[in-house]
């Protein structure tokens, strides 16, 4: 147990800070300078030099805003808050509380964050700790983040720091650590992952965050800070670069906890959070660490799941009891032809009391009716294969290997007990010969997408009938529609290719060369875009820069002296730019999201790119698979004056995307 009461050094100070959001400001903080120690260098040359000592629990000073998440302290200032269509909204929920680290911690279920809204910033000197539990992690989920602009509407910059998962290393990782200033010159968006490869899930650990502006970059921009985990520094040689002004004080100040205005909001708990307007020494961080108890069992309240039933469903199969046994009621069943994808969307309620109570996939040479034994059909019914939910199945011949399967989830008790008993499932099947390719996207009720993906070999030779129905155990089942996919044929034509047609394209990762764009000059852009259909951002980029830049190079100040973006602008018609960015969007398809990103499964997009001085236009069209032709203008001004020199270039996220010419 980490948990040891510090009486003579934790006394005074946690006397005086047991008010929730007590909003202290700074006078008469008391803190201890830290005490160096030393000791004589060896006389025998031969001697290793010893280990640095490790820190010593220090007092802590008084913080600005401490809030320990107890019931009995209330809940002023801690608001339960959801994202909305570019905005923070209140919930209309109340703050829960579950045994914490120390007394009371606030839980979240995944569908909700929390504000705290009587912070402001407290300077450029600050510390950040708290206490958390993540139940669920996602990339870029945030756990907290802050600042004086975080969405930009007061600046017309986003200014912000963001403690998350991310996977910059090609892993999953936390803590990492970005900040970002939209309105900063040079390198805006410093960030920062560990090199441990551990996501820390399900289990509670301590977050401290120290900036120090004495320990500012060459450049003075930005700040070499501290990150401690668990009372440890794990930054050391590599510190944490943040944007100068993170904690600037504002009237436009955020600070949130699990959620943010883009990302998936985090499941789990808070505990215990401090915010100091001095730099913490390591014994410091060390005392906050041991003041808590990690040991303590994460006690989560159980969620309710109530069962709706879709009237307007294809059909639909097992019981709104969820009490259904294996084998005993079925989907019609879906041919799917050699070389062709079948995209089928359901609503998936579970029991959550066992990993195969959710939807079966059951493969087979004949065709079938609902509700119908498909084993009855014929006597020459057979099965090429059967595949849960839960990356398990089998054949004729035996289970399927386990390397056949992936999947995105890292917690089978939580997968098994809140995202499947009650999730959105959109699967891919594609038939190539004898092998099913299988991709199953198990959105939860809080966006998180958990995909499971299955490579299977059959004894089905490529001449033989495939068809696919459905069935369940302790679920019940909707099967919401059944249409044909998207199957990827990489154009031998193509200029430049970015991605991979699974749409391996991580952000910022790929880019064509770059094409230069003059005054007066207008540029007619043919690609082909494909995407997974998931997120708007999952398309191609256009990115105008200073600079010409190649393919073989990221675009960066790093690899091209000098380099600077005048404005970069997504294909959903959402941009951002340099300090006097500006934009201008329309758009044909209005709020209709759902049938614009259908259509950029498989595109043809032209871009029409006209320079006026500082002025650029993009008018786009659209044409997706089924002859749908959805259009967009985008009217950018930035820094870009008529004399200076302007070129653009293309890139994208988990997308396939094929330049096909510029003319």
């Amino acid at each position: 147990m980490k948990k040891k009461i510090l009486a003579l050094l934790l006394c005074t100070a946690l006397t005086a800070t047991m008010l929730t959001a007590c909003g202290n400001g700074n006078e008469g903080a008391s803190g201890s300078d830290s005490t160096e120690q030393s000791t004589e260098p060896s006389s025998e040359p031969s001697v290793e030099p010893s280990e640095p000592e490790p820190a010593q629990a220090e007092e802590i000073p008084t913080p600005v805003y401490y809030f320990s998440f107890d019931e009995k302290d209330g809940t002023a200032g801690i608001v339960p808050t959801v994202k909305g269509d570019g905005t923070i909204e209140t919930a209309d929920k109340n703050v829960v509380f579950i045994p914490g680290v120390k007394g009371e911690a606030a839980y979240i279920d995944g569908t909700y964050g929390l504000r705290l809204d009587n912070v402001n910033g407290v300077g450029e000197t600050y510390s950040l700790s708290y206490w958390m539990y993540a139940n669920r992690n996602a990339n870029y989920m945030p756990t907290a983040q802050y600042g004086p602009d975080v969405h930009g509407d007061a600046t017309g910059g986003q200014h912000y720091l963001n403690i998350t998962w991310a996977d910059w290393s090609g892993a999953s990782e936390f803590p990492c650590v970005w900040s970002y200033d939209q309105n900063a010159d040079g390198s805006p968006w410093p960030n920062w992952y560990p090199e441990t490869g551990d996501t820390l899930l399900n289990k509670w650990i301590n977050i401290t965050l120290v900036v120090d502006p004495s320990k500012k970059t060459d450049d003075g921009s930005q700040i070499n800070a501290d990150l401690y985990v668990n009372g440890e520094l794990i930054s050391g040689a590599k510190p944490v670069n943040v944007i100068t002004g993170t904690m600037a004080p504002s009237d436009n100040f955020d600070f949130l906890l699990g959620v943010n205005y883009w990302d998936a909001m985090l499941k789990g708990a808070f505990d215990e959070l401090y915010i100091f307007d001095t730099a913490l020494t390591a014994g410091q961080a060390k005392t906050l660490y041991e003041a808590g108890d990690p040991t303590v069992k994460y006690d989560p309240p159980e969620r309710e799941v109530v069962v709706t039933v879709n009237e307007n469903a294809l059909e639909a199969i097992g019981n709104t009891d969820l009490n259904a046994g294996f084998w005993t009621d079925w989907t019609s069943a879906y041919e799917i032809p050699n070389g062709v994808t079948r995209v089928f969307k359901l609503k998936n309620f579970s029991s959550g009391l066992e990993l195969w109570h959710n939807y079966v996939m059951v493969f087979a040479n004949e065709a079938s009716e609902a509700h119908t034994d498909p084993n009855t059909v014929s006597d020459t019914h057979q099965e090429w294969a059967a595949v849960r939910a839960d990356a398990f199945g089998w054949t004729p011949n035996g289970d399927i290997d386990a390397s056949a399967f992936t999947w995105t989830w890292g917690n089978w008790d939580s997968w098994r007990t809140v995202s499947m008993v009650d999730a959105d499932v959109t699967i891919e099947v594609k038939r190539e010969d004898n092998i099913l390719n299988i991709s199953a996207h198990n959105v939860d009720y809080n966006g998180l997408d958990n995909l499971m993906t299955a490579k299977v070999e059959t004894a089905m030779s490529a001449d033989d009938s495939c068809y696919m129905f459905f069935t369940c155990e302790g679920s019940y089942v909707e099967l919401l529609s059944v249409e044909d996919g998207v199957d990827i044929k990489a154009d031998p034509n193509a200029k430049e290719t970015l991605g991979t047609t699974t749409f391996g394209l991580g952000w910022w990762s790929e880019f064509t060369n770059s094409v230069e764009l003059a005054d007066g000059a207008t540029k007619t852009v043919k690609l082909k875009n494909y995407s997974s259909g998931e997120q708007n951002w999952h398309n191609y980029v256009v990115a105008f820069t200073n600079t010409e830049t190649t393919a073989d190079k990221a675009p960066s100040a790093d690899n091209y002296a000098g380099y600077a973006e005048y404005a970069v602008v997504r294909a959903d018609v959402y941009g951002w730019g340099d300090a006097s960015y500006a934009a201008v969007f329309a758009n044909s398809w209005g709020d209709d999201w759902a049938a614009w990103l259908d259509s950029m499964k498989a595109a043809d997009v032209t871009m029409v790119i006209t320079r006026n001085g500082g002025e650029i236009v993009i008018d786009t069209t659209f044409v997706d698979r089924k002859g749908t032709e959805y259009t967009s203008k985008a009217t950018i001004t930035s820094t870009l004056t008529a004399d200076a020199p302007c070129y653009f270039f293309i890139t994208g996220e988990q997308a396939f995307i094929e330049l096909m010419s510029v003319e």
